[in-house]
């Protein structure tokens, strides 16, 4: 086992956790009361909306690259039950194409 790539997956992890809290919170903070975004103006909304797609999507990435980073790590004892459905996929794609 190697434990260089097991701190590797933990920090991705933890980025990519980070990272998703970063988004959410952005979003908590411009809601009113009611439950309601407000936005000074339309491009103040279309820059929020795109920086927190940005940091959504990169939290993804971040969690699946960690994911999958442990899961190939402990391929003998757990890591099969991650990429199993990852190969049935694949070999759906393949067939189906």
């Amino acid at each position: 086992m190697d434990w260089t790539a097991d701190f590797i997956g933990l920090l991705l992890l933890l980025a990519g956790g980070v990272l998703g809290m970063k988004a959410r919170k952005r979003k908590f903070d411009r809601t009113n009361p009611y439950g309601v975004e407000c936005f000074p103006s339309y491009m103040t909304k279309v820059a929020s909306k795109t920086k927190d797609h940005v940091l959504n999507g990169g939290a993804i990435m971040l969690l699946c690259s960690g994911t999958l980073l442990l899961s190939y790590n402990h391929m003998a004892t757990w890591g099969w039950i991650v990429w199993l459905p990852i190969g049935l996929f694949m070999l759906f794609v393949l067939i189906g194409n």
